[in-house]
């Protein structure tokens, strides 16, 4: 139901998590890391808007790191449908030592809009092996 707004222990768990990084970060402005953690909480909200951009200011202090790339990409994906993103995302899918993350990462971008479905059928390849 638009306009309704979720309520209960999980929301406010997020919100409190949310605001510990957002005070982290305001500690350690340079932690890849810390954008990475409040982009996964932003992502978890449905707020993929703010989830890119977080994985994106991190990767200005990490930019080769694959875990942050692989979230920026799917996080892309899921905002706007990108096919480049979407296939950034598969390509580094490999390099993803932690397949549960790897897992919800091409979840999230799967569910992205307009997406050709060869390229989603290939995503959900890399999950299923």
């Amino acid at each position: 139901m638009a306009g309704v707004v979720a309520q209960g222990p999980a929301v406010e768990v997020d919100a409190l998590t949310a605001a510990a990084f957002e005070s982290a970060l305001l500690l350690d402005s340079v932690n890849w890391s810390l954008y990475l953690d409040l982009a996964d909480v932003r992502a978890e909200q449905g707020d993929f808007a703010a989830a890119a951009s977080l994985a994106d200011q991190g990767l200005e202090y990490e930019p080769h790191e694959v875990i942050l790339r692989a979230a920026s990409a799917a996080y892309r994906t899921r905002l706007s449908g990108s096919s480049d993103d979407l296939g950034a995302l598969i390509a580094l899918a490999p390099e993803l030592a932690n397949t549960t993350y790897r897992d919800l990462l091409i979840d999230y971008a799967c569910a992205g809009p307009k997406l050709p479905r060869r390229l989603v059928a290939k995503a959900r390849r890399i999950r299923e092996n």
